[in-house]
C-alpha cells in the first residue's frame, strides 16, 4: 500500500512541477518548493518540452 502512495506522492511533485516550469519559475526555485532533485525538474521539463 505505501507503494501506491508513493507512486501518487510522485506524480502529484511532477504535475506541479510542470505547472510551475508553465510560470517559468527557476528550477531550483521549483526543485526546493516540490522536493525533487534539479536534475528530476529538468527531466520532467524537457520530456513535456518545457524547457
Amino acid at each position: 500500500m505505501s507503494e501506491v502512495i508513493e507512486r501518487n506522492r510522485a506524480e502529484g511533485r511532477a504535475e506541479v512541477a510542470i505547472e510551475l516550469l508553465k510560470e517559468k519559475l527557476s528550477i531550483e526555485m521549483i526543485a526546493r518548493a516540490t522536493k525533487l532533485t534539479v536534475e528530476e525538474v529538468k527531466e520532467i521539463g524537457k520530456k513535456n518540452a518545457l524547457i
